[in-house]
């Protein structure tokens, strides 16, 4: 009886050990996600970074299901912006461009698994990295730029522009038959409308200055754009909306200071901006109702934030930020969006 005994109370001794009779530490909490919003960002909430490599990302675009991204990045050996894609959580990364030359403004067709881009990459003299001296963003409208389509792999590409001059600056339409873009082929730098093909191309804006970075509404009936037109202060812009087929235009912002990269709501009734504050290279995002009316502002960073996008649903927004080490990437957030005021 005695081993039997002894081998109960060595089974009794096991099982207080395992119910805790040792005393563990409990391994360390991660520690918790960094808080990205800035004091006064009130609008916003669950703020998280999608891209981190490279010298600097930007002006990225939902695909249609929302399920990946297309971003410009200087990156790997090339000293310019090249064109990639990857899915939201950050895997599979493509890059969609050749490799050379400079690159911009990607935009994913609504219904097919194809974008556009814009690329200097037929023109060699593009190719060497830009001067030393050249600031942390320095748009160069070189007149190499063409417009090209490929697939998602950046495979099956096809040009779509070839007129003399600048073209770029181009997304598709809500059904995907047109394209809104950006060219300086009759000497101004104004918005145009062309067919998915790059055929059948009409002229949008008729005003003396740099028109560009066009977006077609939800319903495809009107443009937001921003224009450099003051001849008196011509580094500052405004943001305008005009019907598509170029008739009632309209300036929604009128203030002193740099208004550019306006995007649609889903509903249509808002257009999201950067505008600079304060200093040249603080630009903060607003809203401003496409009917006229008040801008309300949704960030304060003293850093820049820039380019801004909804998604589908408009309860997030994605944009191009600087507040993390100084370096620009792409960050997305949930919006809650204010009530629409009576138009003024």
């Amino acid at each position: 009886m005695l081993p039997r005994t002894i081998l109960a109370l060595l089974g009794l001794a096991h099982w207080l050990l395992a119910q805790g009779g040792e005393h563990r530490p409990a391994p360390p909490a991660p520690p918790p996600p960094p808080n990205l919003l800035h004091e006064g960002e009130t609008a916003l909430s669950d703020m998280v970074q999608i891209t981190f490599d490279g010298k600097k990302s930007g002006e990225a675009y939902f695909s249609p299901d929302e399920s990946m991204i297309c971003f410009q990045s200087v990156r790997g050996a090339c000293p310019h912006y090249q064109i990639f894609v990857q899915r939201l959580d950050g895997t599979r990364l493509v890059q969609i461009t050749p490799g050379q030359g400079l690159t911009t403004c990607a935009y994913f067709h609504p219904t097919e698994s194809r974008l556009i881009w814009a690329s200097t990459h037929l023109d060699p003299a593009t190719f060497p990295p830009p001067p030393p001296n050249a600031g942390p963003y320095v748009w160069d409208k070189h007149p190499s730029f063409d417009i090209f389509e490929s697939d998602l792999e950046g495979k099956e590409v096809r040009r779509l522009t070839t007129s003399p001059g600048y073209d770029a600056e181009g997304s598709f339409s809500p059904d995907g038959s047109r394209i809104c873009f950006t060219s300086q082929r009759d000497d101004d730098l104004e918005i145009y409308t062309m067919a998915r093909d790059g055929s059948d191309v009409r002229r949008v804006t008729n005003a003396k200055g740099y028109d560009g970075g066009p977006f077609f509404s939800p319903d495809g009936k009107k443009i937001c754009f921003r224009g450099f037109r003051d001849p008196q202060n011509p580094r500052y812009a405004q943001i305008y909306v005009i019907d598509a087929d170029g008739q009632n235009e309209k300036q929604l912002t009128f203030d002193q200071a740099v208004n550019w990269c306006p995007y649609f709501s889903p509903c249509g009734k808002w257009l999201i901006y950067a505008k600079n504050v304060g200093s040249p290279r603080n630009f903060e995002l607003f809203l401003v109702p496409v009917a006229g009316g008040d801008s309300i502002r949704l960030t304060t960073n003293p850093d820049a934030d820039v380019l801004p996008v909804f998604s589908k649903d408009g309860k997030r927004i994605m944009w191009t930020s600087s507040r993390v080490g100084g370096k620009s990437q792409v960050f997305i957030a949930n919006l809650a969006m204010p009530p629409l005021p009576a138009p003024k």
